[in-house]
Order: structure tokens, then sequence, then C-alpha cells
């Protein structure tokens, strides 16, 4: 269990090394066994973070493998040819230390922010200037972005897909490679046991469904993915600016702009109808 990160990265160093030698493009995926819960970083990485933590030990020794594979591009003059993105699928697996430690309401399998919200890096030697931002980005959309990068822009992608699959992703391109752009992403989803439970329209966020604190799954355990939700009391709005901790919810006093994030709900609801999602999660 302990030496997996170090056999991915060396298999991801070697796939990097013979892609170089190719005209094709390539793909390459590293999701990291560290850094979850439970930690067990390999050993000669033990006591070497600076709080001597399992959790400290395993992000050094993911900024290695990570460095290890940045080198490899480098070595090979594939960084000014490669989108390179760093992100996350959730938010950590608690709301305390040492497995969390975000000042926001939530953790993973909530769709409170603490749930939902992650850091995203996205380098491309060359094409991508230095900033900051805090447009919204779903993983979907790297999907479309990828492809209409790779020359397959728009219309092209929908027929890559069969007809009854519906591409959530939005195309980033000129978010990504403008200087000042804004993302292109205007409203996000989420959902609860497979039901839509909440959407975001720029900094505002309605909830309709919420997990109930510390609720048990159908296995006997708390949390996850598949606890009890309950219903909102329809006015749960909240202004993600300037209440991130979703703490103060602002729905009676801003009952208009509850319009268009109804109208977007239900929007998606339809879409949902045409295209059931296929992998459906039980619940009672």
């Amino acid at each position: 269990m302990e030496d997996l990160d170090q056999r991915w990265m060396e298999y991801g160093v070697k796939f990097l090394d013979k892609m170089a030698k190719s005209d094709k493009p390539f793909f390459l995926y590293y999701g990291t066994r560290g850094c979850h819960f439970d930690n067990y970083p390999n050993a000669k990485y033990a006591g070497s973070s600076p709080a001597r933590t399992s959790y400290g030990d395993c992000m050094v020794e993911m900024n290695d493998v990570f460095a290890n594979l940045y080198k490899t591009l480098e070595k090979n003059d594939q960084l000014d040819n490669t989108l390179i993105v760093f992100t996350s699928d959730n938010g950590p697996e608690a709301e305390v230390p040492p497995h969390g430690r975000t000042p926001f309401r939530g953790a993973k399998g909530s769709t409170w922010e603490g749930g939902v919200r992650v850091p995203t890096f996205v380098y491309w030697k060359g094409m991508i200037q230095p900033r900051k931002s805090d447009g919204i980005v779903d993983l979907a959309d790297l999907f479309p972005t990828a492809l209409d990068l790779a020359g397959h822009p728009g219309a092209k992608v929908a027929n890559l897909v069969p007809k009854t699959t519906f591409i959530d992703g939005v195309d980033q391109t000129s978010f990504f490679l403008g200087t000042n752009g804004q993302s292109n992403r205007k409203a996000e989803h989420y959902f609860l046991n497979g039901k839509l439970a909440a959407v975001r329209m720029d900094e505002f966020k309605y909830h309709v469904l919420i997990q109930q604190p510390y609720a048990y799954t159908q296995s006997g355990y708390q949390g996850g993915f598949t606890g009890t939700v309950m219903q909102t009391a329809g006015s749960s709005v909240f202004n993600l600016y300037t209440d991130p901790q979703e703490s103060d919810s602002i729905g009676v006093r801003h009952i208009p702009m509850g319009v268009p994030l109804q109208t977007e709900m239900h929007a998606y609801m339809e879409i949902l109808k045409k295209y059931p999602p296929r992998a459906q999660i039980k619940s009672d």
C-alpha cells in the first residue's frame, strides 16, 4: 500500500518518456493514493513534514511525485506542448484536523462548499499567463476544453459521444488562455443520493436538499455519499462572496434572486429527464 504512489510515478515517468518519441497526443491521469483517509506515506517520507504527521508526510511525498513528472516533461521538451491540470474531486474527509482544515462548511459527501470547493491549477508553458481567478470550473469542463485544444471544438465534440449522452462540460479554452478571461460556466449543479440538491449561479447558491449532520449511511456509517438527506425550508440561498461559510441564508431578504436560481434548477431537471444519469445511487 505505502509504495503505490512511487510505483505509479515510475509508470508515469516511463509513459512520458515513451510518448516523447511519438507524434501522437497523449493523456496521463495520476490519481494519488496519498493524502486520503487513512494515510500511509512511503517509509522514506516518514517524519519528513514539519508537523511530522502522516498527512503532512504524504503531502511531501506527493510534492516529489509531481515534481518528478514535471521534470520528465521538462527533460523531454514537452512543457510547451502539454496542458497540466492539478485538482481534486471533493473536499476533505472531515471538517476537523488532520483530515480537514478548510474555512468552509461541510466535507466530502456534502453539497456545502467544504465538500465541493477545491483549488485547481492549470499550467501550459508559454500559453497560460500566471494569474488567479475565482471563476467556476467543473471537472466535466476538462472534456470539451481538452478536445478544443486538440483541434476538436464545438460540434465535433458531440460527434465523439453517443447521441443519448448529454455533455455537461463547458469549453473553458478562452478562460484558460485569456489574460483576463472569465469562466464560461454560468451555473453549477450539485447532487445528493442521485438527486439534484443545489445550484449555483455566479456568487449565489441555492439548496433544496441537504445532508443531515452526522447522517448514517445505508451501511451504518456516518457521512459519505448515501447519508440521510432532508429538504430545506425553501429559502436556503447564500451569497458565497460575502458568506463563503454558508452560515447566513439571504433567501428571505433576496427573494428576486431566487427566481433565476429556481429557473435554472427546473431547466436542469428537464435535462435529467431527457438524459437520465446511468449511474444511480440507491437511497431510502
